[in-house]
């Protein structure tokens, strides 16, 4: 065959470009750890140190305080036994108030202070 078929490519092109030499790109930086970190903007920092009730996919209700959370875990604390819950079979959630703390919020729902109350 000659040099100008058309099966193969002409070999003189690719000996051209292998002779130049890459410059690496500066486009490409190591991303910090900090975007690769996610809020799910969930609803656990409200049941966080306080008694719940938590009722399971079963039917079965956990009483305890809720002593943390992570993406797909409770860690619950049910009469000094620590409890770990997937949130997978969690239906709900209800956050119980204890009977003082219950007093002090029905005279002061919103824990505000009156600066002008002896006024």
């Amino acid at each position: 065959m000659t040099q100008g078929s058309t099966y193969w490519p002409q070999p003189k092109q690719h000996q051209q470009r292998q002779g130049q030499q890459r410059q690496p790109s500066k486009q490409q930086q190591p991303k910090s750890q900090e975007s690769k970190a996610r809020d799910f903007g969930g609803f656990d920092p409200l049941i966080v140190d306080k008694n719940c009730l938590i009722k399971l996919g079963n039917g079965e209700v956990v009483k305890g305080l809720v002593s943390a959370t992570s993406k797909y875990w409770f860690l619950v604390n049910v009469d000094g036994q620590i409890i770990v819950i997937n949130k997978a079979y969690v239906v709900s959630v209800m956050p119980i108030q204890s009977p003082t703390n219950n007093q002090q919020n029905t005279n002061n729902p919103t824990g505000e202070v009156s600066v002008n109350a002896n006024k």
